[in-house]
């Protein structure tokens, strides 16, 4: 998979995981409940981890990396 395929991937799966959230929410309102808020809080979680993910590909090599490092350092996480 290119580099870039996979930042745009990341990128897609936030989108996914955002629109999932507000469907949460949607549902949260319209018929609360202990279920509804522990499947909004799944979601919020998803989102939050999709938002890291795709702030962490870089756009160059499509890979994590630690805080700081160039694309080609060894200590890729």
């Amino acid at each position: 998979m290119s580099q870039s395929r996979k930042k745009i991937d990341a990128i897609y799966e936030l989108r996914r995981a955002a629109e999932e959230k507000a469907l949460a929410e949607k549902a949260l309102e319209e018929n609360p409940g202990p279920k509804r808020r522990d499947q909004l809080l799944e979601a919020q979680m998803t989102l939050e981890a999709k938002t890291h993910d795709a702030i962490d590909v870089c756009h160059e090599c499509g890979h994590a990396h630690d805080s700081g490092a160039a694309h080609g350092a060894k200590d890729s996480v």
